[in-house]
């Protein structure tokens, strides 16, 4: 009887890199364009958004702005591939 070695011993479990994805945080008002060259990794969407949203916020406490300095501008959450995957307005966390 023969039997299929692979399917008896599988590889040792490794961290899969592929289970992180990258993401850029890039600013915009539409017409200028601040690209993220580093990004970071997440393991979902939904974590590279709490990633953007500490970012924001770190970025606020670097240079208190005003309401009428964020007007218009947006982080764009971008994939590794370029496509957009989510946008947070920037003007939505000025403080009045």
């Amino acid at each position: 009887m023969e039997t299929d070695a692979a399917a008896q011993y599988p590889d040792p479990p490794v961290q899969c890199p592929s289970l992180l994805s990258r993401y850029y945080f890039n600013l915009t008002d539409g017409e200028t364009m601040i690209r993220d060259e580093e990004g970071v990794e997440a393991s979902s969407i939904q974590v590279a958004v709490l990633s953007a949203m500490e970012a924001v916020e770190e970025l606020r406490g670097q240079e208190p702005l005003d309401s009428d300095d964020w007007q218009g501008w947006r982080l764009e959450i971008v994939d590794a591939t370029g496509q957009a995957v989510q946008t947070v307005p920037l003007d939505a966390f000025a403080v009045n």
